[in-house]
């Protein structure tokens, strides 16, 4: 019998995974790359001398292309379950399609935006397996912050059940904001008018990064800079502008709320504060972070009256 698990969903296919190979012998693994076509056959057709049935898995076997293009010439033992685990595969290679027509093939797809609410009731159910309650608004922030990756999700849920109680504290300083949150908030603290927390998340990404982070940082509050306008310009048609920019509609909905309240002077004034950091950051030898800090407080002390 031959599977394939393929897929970026790392946790889902663990789990199918260890499924398949339950109850049975300790499975022999094998890098696909390493492998000539001799050898996998020998794998697929050998026999054990201490087992009636192996089991047999084969990471990355299309990455070695001379031997994936063979795959379908190769026959596999009766007694013998292959494992095919695989990050990507080419669906329009002849082996796909042969892969479609004659083994089991189980495809794992990453989550995404739209499945938050699900993998948000997951986090709180392995947390209660874990023997702790984790609310759902605690399960949004490790979402928001540590990704849509259930595998690193889990890891880290199974961490959190060392604590004797799971509270917001606990989780900002366990689980650093990821630079987009980061840059986000940066914006909306800016926009509230909010200096303080201008600071705070400054000084935490000064020492956790290095100046090459204050230019990334300065590209993204850049891009919800263009977000903002073109909130702005559309009449805080969102919906419009999350098509015309690929742009999450999460990020667009908060911001949506400074989008109704900004006036044109304080938008140009938001913009120009962004283009001269900006500027100054590519010709001159000031600290990036300073100059970013400077322009997000000058932006918050003419955006009092937005929040």
């Amino acid at each position: 019998m031959l599977y394939v698990l393929c897929g970026e969903n790392e946790f889902d296919k663990r789990q199918k995974l260890a499924a398949l190979i339950a109850g049975g012998a300790v499975p022999e693994r094998y890098d696909g790359e390493q492998l000539d076509a001799a050898s996998l056959r020998d794998i697929m057709q050998g026999q054990s001398l201490f087992a009636l049935e192996r089991t047999v898995i084969i990471s990355q076997l299309s990455d070695n292309a001379a031997l994936w293009a063979e795959l379908s010439e190769i026959t596999v033992s009766s007694s013998t379950e292959v494992i095919l685990l695989e990050n990507k595969l080419d669906k329009r290679a002849k082996t796909y399609k042969w892969l479609r027509k004659n083994v089991e093939i189980y495809e794992f797809t990453p989550l995404n935006e739209r499945q938050k609410p699900q993998l948000a009731k997951w986090c709180v159910d392995e947390a209660r397996k874990q023997g702790y309650k984790l609310s759902a608004v605690q399960a949004e922030t490790l979402i928001d912050r540590l990704g849509y990756d259930q595998l690193r999700l889990s890891n880290f849920i199974e961490q959190l059940s060392f604590a004797r109680e799971i509270t917001d504290d606990l989780l900002d300083k366990l689980v650093p904001l990821a630079k987009t949150e980061s840059a986000f908030e940066l914006f909306t603290a800016a926009l509230a008018g909010n200096s303080g927390r201008i600071h705070e998340i400054i000084a935490y990404l000064e020492a956790e990064g290095d100046a090459e982070s204050a230019y990334q940082t300065m590209g993204l509050l850049a891009s919800q800079a263009v977000n903002l306008n073109a909130l702005v310009l559309s009449g805080n048609d969102a919906v419009s502008v999350a098509a015309d920019f690929s742009t999450s509609p999460y990020v667009l909905r908060k911001l949506s709320s400074y989008a109704n309240k900004i006036n044109a002077s304080q938008l140009a004034a938001t913009n120009k504060a962004l283009f001269y950091a900006d500027l100054q950051m590519k010709t001159t030898s000031a600290s990036p972070w300073l100059l970013i800090e400077a322009a997000l407080i000058e932006i918050a002390a003419g955006s009092k009256n937005l929040d």
